[in-house]
C-alpha cells in the first residue's frame, strides 16, 4: 500500500479552495468598500465641521485645506497650491475635492487601483444645497450602485464632476 493522494482527490482540494475563494472574495470586497467609505465619512465630516468654524469665525470658507485647525490623517497630504487643492490617501486609495467646481461641498472619492468606485459628497451649511449627503456610484459599475441603494440612497441623476467624467459617468445617490 503506498502513502499519499491520489490525483482525483487533489483535484477536489483544489476545487473546494476555489469554490470557497468564490464566494469570500466578493464579501471581502464588501467588507473593504464599507471600510473606506465609512473613513471618508469620518474624514469629510471632520473637515466639514473644521470649516464651520473657519466660516463663523472669518465670514467665509477656507480656501485651502491647511486654513482649517485639522491636520491631514496619517498617511494623506493635502496639496494646497490651487483653491480648492486635493488631499491624497494613496495608500488607502482616498482622494479629497475642497469645494468641487467651485461648490460649496466637500468630496471623498475611493479608487481602488486608481479606478474611481465611489465618492461622498457632503454639502456646507451655506451653500446652494445646506447639509445635503450624497453618494456617487460609477455608472457602469453595479456593486458600486447596490452600495449606494444599500445606503438607503435615492436615484437622482447624474453627478457632475470631473473625476465622475474620467470614469465614465457617476450616478447621484440623494442619503438620508
Amino acid at each position: 500500500m503506498k502513502n499519499g493522494f491520489t490525483l482525483i482527490e487533489l483535484l477536489v482540494v483544489v476545487l473546494i479552495i476555489g469554490i470557497l475563494s468564490a464566494v469570500a472574495l466578493p464579501q471581502y470586497n464588501r467588507a473593504v468598500l464599507k471600510a473606506r467609505y465609512s473613513e471618508i465619512q469620518t474624514i469629510i465630516s471632520a473637515y466639514k465641521t473644521a470649516a464651520e468654524a473657519y466660516y463663523m469665525a472669518n465670514g467665509a470658507y477656507p480656501d485651502y485645506w491647511h486654513d482649517m485647525d485639522l491636520e491631514p490623517p496619517a498617511g494623506c497630504t493635502a496639496t494646497d497650491t490651487a483653491v480648492g487643492g486635493p488631499l491624497y490617501c494613496g495608500k488607502k486609495s482616498l482622494y479629497f475635492d475642497l469645494y468641487a467646481q467651485n461648490d460649496k461641498n466637500i468630496v471623498g472619492f475611493y479608487q481602488p487601483n486608481n479606478k474611481t468606485k465611489v465618492a461622498y459628497i457632503q454639502w456646507l451649511d451655506v451653500s446652494d444645497q445646506p447639509g445635503r449627503r450624497e453618494c456617487w456610484a460609477v455608472t457602469g459599475d453595479e456593486e458600486a450602485r447596490a452600495f449606494c441603494r444599500s445606503l438607503n440612497g435615492v436615484e437622482a441623476g447624474a453627478a457632475s464632476h470631473h473625476t465622475c467624467s474620467l470614469a465614465g459617468g457617476c450616478t447621484l445617490y440623494g442619503l438620508p
